[in-house]
């Protein structure tokens, strides 16, 4: 029976040893351990946000409206007319030339009378005119958290995403000292 206590004793405190021998004898000398969390502070940061939106105006817009007759209606017949009246004019030679000059003078008569039958209609109307601006204000954002933990006797101060309440989980790597 004493034999056997001390197998089991030898055999707990073995273990015991492994697990610390693992612990701390890994192949990238590093580990993990619990740290005392000491203290925890909300950090606030204010960030610049850029908020679209529309500025409007409104603005007189002048039109100017020609209301008649279609003037080349009128040039076309007043060309027709003059050419076939300068053709009648004209003998031999000159009737070439006549009826020339009469197409001419037939085509800016119709026109003319055209414009002098138009009649101009000017009015104003009121145009709303609109563009997007960009528009920014300053907003406080959470950023997380500054973490003051202690281990080993040693105090740290990190920021976190999130409150890791009283305890923090702190990667530890060992390194031989040259």
């Amino acid at each position: 029976m004493k034999l056997r206590l001390t197998v089991l004793s030898l055999t707990l405190a073995g273990m015991a040893m492994g697990g610390a021998a693992q612990a701390y004898d890994r192949p990238s000398g590093v580990f993990y351990d619990q740290a005392r969390v000491v203290d925890v502070r909300p950090v606030i940061e204010v960030v610049r946000v850029a908020a679209p939106g529309q500025e409007c105006w409104t603005e007189p817009v002048r039109h100017v409206q020609q209301t008649g007759p279609d003037t080349g209606m009128y040039t076309l017949t007043g060309t027709i007319i003059g050419g076939v009246l300068g053709n009648q004019i004209g003998k031999g030679n000159g009737r070439r030339t006549a009826t020339a000059v009469g197409t001419v003078a037939g085509a800016m008569i119709g026109s003319d009378m055209a414009r002098s039958r138009q009649q101009t209609r000017v009015y104003t109307t009121h145009e709303q005119h609109c563009r997007t601006v960009e528009r920014f204000y300053e907003e406080e954002r959470h950023a997380g958290y500054r973490v003051t933990y202690r281990y080993r006797g040693q105090e740290y101060t990190r920021t976190m995403a999130y409150d890791p309440g009283d305890t923090v989980r702190v990667r530890v790597a060992v390194d031989p000292a040259d």
